[in-house]
């Protein structure tokens, strides 16, 4: 993870001034992560594909792709895969996402590893999302984590497969 440097903390409404659609803004700090790689990119699509196919017939919500602008708290983050249930479609506003999603994806890269695993996921736990998949692309390996009383829980670890009980579907990529 690279950090820009900038001089003092930003806002939010700050930040939104910014002209570069890849950033995040963590704790009051601009990060600006290196474009990821193919593999990574390939598992993004096929998890995308696979969940997208079932929500066509489900109907129970909706599944986006990054770079999209998840607003929590003072937070501002682009996870790789933003799932929102039908009944929560409202929590987007002027083309951004202004609560926490019901589901988030994020696809594991050298450079982003920390923030992921310990950064997001903290921020990703206090807003409350509510199922969490870290992925990691090189052998496809799926770490979920369910949101219970406020703190995550390892639900599983499995090569290649998708479980959640929130999208109602379970995908093999």
């Amino acid at each position: 993870m690279i950090v820009t440097e900038i001089k003092k903390k930003l806002t939010v409404e700050e930040f939104m001034q910014i002209p570069d659609a890849h950033i995040e803004l963590i704790d009051g700090f601009v990060v600006k992560e290196a474009s990821p790689g193919y593999g990574h990119q390939t598992v993004v699509g096929d998890i995308f594909t696979e969940i997208k196919i079932q929500l066509r017939k489900s109907k129970s919500g909706e599944i986006v792709v990054a770079p999209m602008d998840v607003f929590l708290g003072t937070h501002v983050v682009q996870p790789d895969l933003i799932f929102i249930s039908t009944a929560r479609l409202t929590i987007v506003r002027d083309g951004k996402i202004h609560d926490a999603p019901d589901v988030i994806f994020e696809i594991i890269s050298p450079s982003n590893a920390f923030s992921d695993t310990k950064v997001k996921f903290d921020i990703y736990e206090q807003f409350g999302v509510k199922e969490y998949f870290i992925v990691y692309p090189e052998d496809k390996t799926v770490v979920k984590y369910v949101l219970t009383d406020g703190k995550y829980h390892e639900q599983y670890r499995e090569i290649g497969v998708v479980r959640s009980e929130i999208i109602a579907c379970e995908i093999n990529f």
